[in-house]
């Protein structure tokens, strides 16, 4: 019974290399990089200057509630971020913060609103272009 768990808990972690840890990494994703968002999700994407893998930060903030609330997420986001890795480009970094509203829906739409909002991000931003007066 004891490997089964010790299984799951391996499966559940993230690798070193994936993560970004440093608020000066998450800072700079938030300053220079892209975003998108929808109803569950807000999602920063920004060229890692290393240009190895793709490294991802996850936050849930106070307003989803208590520590156990914010952790159940923080799991849940992983295993979707896990499952759908193929979705991640290589040589990007990724910073997810969770909305309030992801505590009232259930996993299977989380899942599909974790993959819309990586399609999102990963589409170009249009570029503006000034107009001469």
């Amino acid at each position: 019974m004891s490997g089964f768990f010790l299984i799951k808990k391996v499966l559940w972690k993230m690798k070193k290399a994936y993560r970004m840890k440093k608020s000066a990494d998450i800072e700079l994703v938030m300053k220079k990089g892209f975003s998108k968002a929808n109803r569950t999700f807000i999602v920063y994407q920004y060229k890692n200057p290393m240009g190895k893998g793709y490294r991802v930060a996850i936050s849930a903030p106070k307003k989803l509630g208590k520590a156990v609330a914010r952790n159940k997420v923080k799991r849940q986001m992983r295993v979707i971020l896990q499952q759908n890795s193929h979705l991640l480009k290589e040589g990007f970094d990724y910073f997810i913060i969770a909305r309030p509203n992801v505590l009232e829906i259930d996993f299977l739409t989380l899942i599909k609103q974790m993959k819309h909002v990586l399609r999102l991000v990963h589409q170009q931003p249009e570029k503006k272009v000034k107009k001469n007066k």
